[in-house]
């Protein structure tokens, strides 16, 4: 028997899971390299099929590696901020705060730009 209350609880839900990493370029590929196998099972892959995989891959390298650049330079940043901290104490933030409006300038330069 339950009490009247004036809080009220939420039900259950059903436990849904969604894959963390789901690439859908490598679906397409695999989805391509199955039909590919289906249609020509002696044959070798048609060139048109080659040369899409091998974009596609060629597409994920060069974003990967401007992440990695990316990331690269903001832990770089990090590192010299906390050296700089602990050698010269808070002095050092106030170069970010000389440094932030030139660019923020540059950014906003280069955002007007592509706007004319």
């Amino acid at each position: 028997m339950k009490f009247p209350s004036l809080i009220r609880t939420s039900k259950f839900s059903q436990f849904h899971y969604e894959p963390r990493y789901y690439d859908p370029i490598k679906e397409e590929i695999e989805g391509k390299l199955k039909a590919a196998r289906l249609n020509k099972s002696d044959e070798s892959i048609s060139s048109e099929y080659a040369s899409s995989i091998s974009a596609a891959f060629r597409k994920r390298e060069r974003v990967s590696s401007r992440a990695s650049v990316v990331q690269m330079l903001i832990a770089a940043a990090m590192l010299a901020t906390f050296v700089g901290w602990v050698f010269y104490g808070n002095d050092v933030f106030y170069i970010y705060l000389l440094i932030s409006p030139l660019y923020f300038y540059f950014r906003l330069r280069g955002r007007n730009k592509s706007k004319d």
